[in-house]
């Protein structure tokens, strides 16, 4: 790949519960952590386009937001998913 077709768009393929989960290390476990004050800006930004591409998909796939209760379950049900999903049938 040339240096010239490095913003050609790239599309990821994932399972909801994954979605959800990397959604929620993006926007609540590196957001106040000691890695992310670690890395370069451009890292960063790296790390925030991938979380604003989770909030967008989370939209598109029809999750709205709901009372925390309602979250707190829905989060423990997607990484409960994840744990089930043999990492080498992930497409």
């Amino acid at each position: 790949m040339a240096a010239d077709q490095l913003r050609e768009k790239a599309s990821l393929e994932l399972a909801v519960a994954h979605l959800l989960v990397v959604w929620d290390i993006c926007a609540n476990k590196l957001s106040d952590s000691a890695f992310l004050a670690e890395l370069s800006d451009t890292e960063k930004r790296a790390i925030w386009a991938l979380q604003d591409l989770c909030e967008a998909a989370i939209v598109d796939v029809g999750i709205k937001p709901r009372p925390k209760p309602d979250w707190d379950a829905l989060m423990h049900a997607a990484r409960d998913e994840v744990s089930r999903i043999p990492v080498e049938l992930l497409p």
